[in-house]
């Protein structure tokens, strides 16, 4: 399925390029929770996230027939995110740190699902809260987002390598976390 949608992803692109609007859109629809979650990690509220993901998206479109994708169009659209981030606290002069405001979820319709969405999140962050930065991150971005070893690699500028052995550090830290939290074993379990 994954080669499905990375298939699917690189043709709406072909698309795009030639001005296909209902293409872009599609596109948009399916990564712009995604970059706003991988946003959520560096900026500190909603308006701040939501500016810098619709920018990478207009630009996208402004620059369409210009753009050439050498990794996947998920990975364009990622480091296209980090980038902008980067550029935002250029340009307001602030130092780069993740936000601690949480980030609304759109698809939260009875007050149940609201508890125990927010619920889980307080506890999903209390168990990434526990790890080091940058394994956190690339956990995240492994485990939460679906990236590839690849895909975090080119995002994050660093090699796959370093990728594995930050996701290797971070299940090792889940697991002393988990053993000290008994609790936040039932958030994890399949």
């Amino acid at each position: 399925m994954r080669n499905t949608k990375v298939s699917s992803d690189q043709k709406l692109f072909e698309k795009i390029k030639v001005g296909e609007t209902k293409s872009f859109n599609i596109l948009f629809d399916r990564y712009y929770q995604p970059l706003c979650n991988f946003a959520f990690l560096y900026l500190k509220n909603k308006e701040q996230i939501e500016e810098v993901v619709c920018d990478v998206f207009t630009k996208i479109w402004q620059k369409r027939s210009e753009i050439f994708i050498r990794e996947s169009v998920k990975s364009y659209l990622y480091k296209s995110t980090r980038n902008a981030i980067v550029s935002y606290y250029r340009t307001k002069k602030l130092p780069i740190a993740p936000g601690n405001d949480e980030l609304d979820k759109k698809d939260c319709t009875t007050p149940e699902t609201l508890l125990l969405n927010r619920e889980l999140e307080e506890n999903i962050k209390k168990l990434l809260g526990g790890l080091p930065k940058k394994a956190g991150l690339v956990f995240r971005m492994k485990r939460v987002d679906g990236l590839k070893y690849k895909e975090i690699a080119e995002i994050l500028d660093i090699s796959e390598k370093t990728v594995e052995n930050h996701i290797t550090k971070a299940i090792k830290q889940i697991k002393l976390i988990l053993d000290k939290n008994p609790e936040l074993v039932k958030y994890f379990e399949k």
